[in-house]
């Protein structure tokens, strides 16, 4: 099966893709990636599943106008962190978030995590997807204040 570059993939993740968190028995926090392409574009994502584990979704429309489209999902500390330090350093629009996910795994990754900061989590990951230039390190200090 071909490889797609920690380039490509980074590109990828900036134009397509998402980061964000699963809330697991309600007070668990896990990191995902997400990447959405049109179905005629799904190779890419078999390839991703081929050589990175995760799953691959497959939604058909019922707007004639539009294509049907496929997903794919990394989730869990594990598979997720390990994937984004190979091409962090090379996102430009997503890099604070994966950063976030990141410090998640030595702070947050086992732990229960009450409402309120679960809440910060998911509102800091937004407020980095309206503005990418927001800084992780001030989402950390403030989720640390609440766990």
């Amino acid at each position: 099966m071909k490889r797609l570059s920690w380039k490509y993939i980074a590109g990828l993740i900036d134009g397509e893709g998402c980061l964000d968190v699963q809330i697991t028995n309600g007070i668990y926090v896990r990191p995902r990636v997400r990447i959405a392409l049109t179905a005629s574009c799904a190779y890419v994502l078999e390839i991703l599943q081929a050589n990175h584990g995760g799953s691959i979704y497959h939604r058909e429309t019922t707007n004639e106008a539009w294509q049907d489209s496929a997903s794919w999902e990394l989730c869990g500390y594990s598979q997720v962190c390990k994937f984004l330090r190979n091409f962090k350093n090379h996102l430009l629009i997503k890099k604070e978030q994966a950063n976030l996910l990141l410090w998640m795994e030595s702070n947050i990754r086992g732990k229960q995590v009450a409402e309120e900061a679960r809440r910060l989590i998911r509102d800091e990951l937004k407020a980095m997807k309206r503005d990418p230039h927001r800084l992780s390190e001030k989402a950390q200090e403030e989720i640390l204040k609440l766990l």
